[in-house]
């Protein structure tokens, strides 16, 4: 194929475009397969729903228009996600690829009447953007299609015969795994017949024809596992009522504790309000018609403007309100449809989705559930309320137990093997799980258990912006698990949404035994070069006239002589013969006064970087200028021309510039004061777990917020590791000798530049200990086989070299000191002192 793979613009294009990985190596497998693929290929990008396949799409049209292609037809399966690609193409609009390069023209059957359009046509060069549904390509069957096949007056052609006749074409299909179903045969006819370069398909649930086509796979199991977008939880009751009011009921009962959730984080963090969706698929208008009045009733919404149906029967103005419901005045809280929203409905919001009875096995077998996959705020918040989408099932908490392994092959496809469960899990304390029982349900009864969680092996990509995810440490635990799915009853999702929103209403402020002491002034070290002030004065005057003497001759342009004589041949004859003359005539050149050259050259010397505008310096500079011109031989008498002119002047500031450099330079270091905590109240989005349920490393989950400390400044604090960090945090709390302590988090002003080789580094300590004589403690836990690390003894000399330039300053009060405690030192310290005897310590 003539598109030829180039590793360095896929970089490109995925910065560009800020892709996440898997979008990025979507664009990487495509490119590559381009280029090794036959004319015609077709080649399928499996990608999970949520994950951002409009942004491949973005970063394929990026790189085929640095590729050379001038023209690509993205095809749809209905207009809802022609409407959205044509946003997403549009300068200005909300959907907008922000970072797109390629500026396309974006053409559809709708823009064909603009000059512009016919006039792209006939530029090769313009890139165009061709935007149109599946049923558009076919032979003529309804208006659209017709439209696309026919003469076209402005352009003097059928739409689909210019992009049959163009060389370059390459076709998007979204949404792929459509076009194998209906009217497959004649959609790769009509396809076929367009004589494209390539046909790249994108799509969630790929259909097992297009299988061998697939060259790049990103399941949702791995989308949960990076974070990329929400947890599923399937919630149910524990009676097995199943009726449509009552599911009603409690879709909007999820809902409004949802939004309660929702109000508490965006006050907490300043983010607009998103309102939260209840999502309601039924299987015909009918069943359409009867929710909507159900949910419009006094005793559930209340409201029918709350409400949005989507029907064929349905107007556009009705489907133009489904780009509004991410506004924060939406008032609309429930959309109801008819199974014609399963692809191109990209809302973020949705948090609760049901459906009728009949097509609850649909739920997470096709794109229904990706309707509410979406994260609102791009990424996972923490909080295990707003990270989660709920899924109302008809079967009853047992009947769902029963059925674990099915839903489980669903939703997570081949990993399922590797998922292990935990009953009724509690935040922040880690348990061992157990596998799936073999006749394929939940190894336990419905009476005993409220939640299931389904768990899948490694740490989870999600990082909310509260926790820093430079912090350097291990998880003491041999392997990391994360939530893949969860089963739950109704009442345990509502008792989580009343802790979750709890957590996100409450502001942490210092303990008040320790709100006293505070604030703390913490300090920082900053180091710059400096060097010793420069004057004019101090040149030796003879070396400025011997470097001058070096510009005594003006080596100017001279006239060419050539002569021309006549001289007779051995015959008789005559010829002219051409001689260089040796001796040679200067050319006549303009040349500087003498007084504008003294000028200048004062002038150009006090421009020099470091010589102080004075008088002094003024004088030093005329000093400088004459002496140089001395040495030159330059007098009213012999001038210079221009050009020597410039090139003395610049040989002098040259030579000045070095004599400077070689000048004395020091480092100077500066200690300054920051105070903390400033402001004085933290945030915290994931409810804590009290640190007494944490008894061993087993039971410990990393950066998993632990309350209950008494000497801590804050009662919730994080930890990396249990074995030194925790532990470090219990032996401060409980025995004699530590005043206070502080968790460094990102939150916390104290940096401590080291280096490695020839790279500075930075890095922030564990701990701040105030022990019980003032001494101001920075405190590292380390494992044992970090110890003897280069980098480790990196950061413990520079801490050193720390203490002992804060301590040297005059500027700061408190006495600080450095302490590296290893592993083995913390198991075995039962005190403070005793920590301090065995652990490296500097004060």
């Amino acid at each position: 194929m003539s598109i030829a793979y180039d590793g360095h613009l896929v970089d490109e294009v995925a910065h560009t475009l800020d892709l996440r990985d898997p979008n990025r190596d979507a664009l990487d497998a495509i490119a590559r397969a381009l280029e090794t693929s036959a004319v015609g290929a077709e080649l399928v990008a499996d990608l999970a729903t949520g994950v951002g396949k409009t942004f491949v799409a973005g970063g394929l049209l990026d790189y085929l228009y640095a590729a050379g292609v001038s023209n690509v037809l993205v095809v749809t399966p209905g207009s809802t996600i022609q409407r959205k690609t044509v946003d997403n193409l549009t300068p200005g609009h909300r959907k907008y690829l922000r970072g797109l390069q390629s500026n396309p023209l974006v053409v559809t059957l709708d823009t064909l009447e603009r000059g512009e359009v016919g006039s792209a046509l006939e530029d090769a060069d313009r890139f165009k953007v061709f935007v149109m549904t599946v049923q558009s390509l076919l032979r003529p069957n309804s208006n659209d299609a017709r439209r696309a096949h026919r003469e076209h007056e402005s352009i003097g052609v059928a739409l689909y015969d210019y992009l049959q006749a163009a060389d370059d074409l390459v076709v998007i299909a979204d949404e792929h795994h459509v076009y194998y179903s209906g009217n497959a045969k004649r959609f790769q006819s009509a396809i076929d017949e367009l004589h494209p370069l390539a046909l790249i398909g994108l799509t969630a649930t790929p259909h097992e024809a297009s299988e061998p086509q697939v060259v790049y796979r990103y399941p949702l199991s791995s989308a949960i596992a990076d974070g990329y977008v929400k947890i599923p939880v399937l919630v149910s009751r524990r009676d097995g009522i199943s009726d449509l009011r009552t599911q009603l009921a409690d879709g909007l009962t999820l809902l409004d504790a949802k939004a309660q959730s929702m109000r508490a984080y965006c006050e907490l963090t300043r983010k607009p309000y998103v309102e939260p969706i209840l999502f309601v698929v039924a299987s015909t208008i009918e069943e359409a018609n009867q929710i909507r009045d159900l949910l419009a009733g006094p005793d559930m919404l209340g409201a029918s403007e709350q409400l949005l149906l989507v029907t064929s029967e349905e107007p556009d103005k009705t489907l133009a309100l489904l780009d509004t419901l991410e506004d924060p005045d939406s008032v609309i809280r429930a959309v109801v449809s008819v199974g014609m929203l399963k692809e191109g409905w990209d809302v973020k919001n949705v948090y609760v989705i049901a459906s009728v009875r009949s097509l609850e096995s649909q739920l997470l077998t096709e794109q229904i559930l990706g309707r509410g996959l979406r994260l609102p705020f791009g990424s996972r918040t923490g909080n295990p309320m707003l990270d989660t989408v709920e899924v109302l099932s008809h079967r009853s908490f047992s009947a769902l137990l029963k059925q674990a392994r099915v839903l489980l092959e669903e939703t997570l496809g081949e990993r399922t093997d590797e998922v292990t469960m935990v009953t009724n899990p509690v935040g922040g304390v880690a348990r061992t799980g157990v596998s799936v029982g073999a006749d394929g349900g939940v190894a336990t009864t419905a009476d005993s258990a409220s939640a299931v969680e389904f768990r899948l092996p490694g740490p989870t990509g999600a990082v909310s912006s509260f926790r820093d995810p430079s912090r350097s440490g291990a998880n003491d635990s041999p392997t990391e698990t994360h939530p893949g799915l969860l089963f739950s009853t109704v009442e345990a999702r509502a008792s989580a949404a009343r802790e979750s929103t709890d957590t996100l209403s409450r502001v942490l402020e210092p303990t008040s035994a320790r709100a006293g002491t505070l604030p703390l002034f913490l300090p920082k070290i900053t180091k710059s070069t400096r060097r010793a002030r420069f004057s004019l004065r101090e040149l030796d005057l003879t070396q400025v006239e011997a470097l001058g003497r070096q510009f005594a001759n003006d080596d100017g342009d001279t006239l060419r002589r050539t002569a021309l004589n006549a001289q007779h041949d051995l015959v008789g004859g005559t010829r002219v013969v051409l001689s260089e003359q040796l001796d040679r005539v200067a050319a006549s050149a303009q040349l500087i006064a003498f007084d504008s050259i003294e000028t200048d050259l004062v002038a150009r010397l006090l421009r020099t970087d470091g010589i102080e505008a004075s008088v002094i310096e003024m004088n030093a500079a005329q000093g400088v200028a004459q002496a140089f011109l001395a040495g030159a031989r330059v007098t009213e008498h012999t001038p210079w021309r221009p050009e020597h002119g410039r090139l003395a002047t610049a040989r002098l500031t040259e030579w000045i510039r070095q004599r400077q450099a070689a000048g004395q330079t020091w480092v100077e270091t500066n200690v300054t004061l920051l105070k903390w905590p400033e402001p004085i109240q933290r945030l915290e989005v994931v409810p804590p777990a009290d640190r007494h349920l944490v008894t061993s490393s087993t039971s410990f989950v990393r950066n998993y917020p632990y309350s209950g400390w008494q000497r801590s400044y804050y009662n919730v604090a994080r930890f990396d590791a249990y074995s030194t960090e925790f532990r470090l945090a219990e032996l401060f709390d409980s025995t004699s000798g530590v005043d206070s302590w502080l968790r460094v988090d990102q939150t916390v002003p104290l940096t401590i530049d080291y280096s490695m080789g020839a790279f500075g580094r930075r890095y922030e300590p564990d701990f701040i200990v105030i022990d019980e004589d003032r001494i101001h403690w920075i405190l590292e836990g380390k494992r044992d086989s970090e110890m003897g690390s280069p980098v480790v003894e990196a950061k413990r000399d520079a801490a050193r070299a720390w203490v002992q330039t804060v301590n040297e300053d005059s500027g700061v009060s408190d006495r600080w000191g450095y302490m590296l405690a290893s592993e083995s030192v913390v198991d075995a310290a039962s005190s403070w002192s005793a920590l301090r005897r065995g652990a490296q310590t500097f004060a």
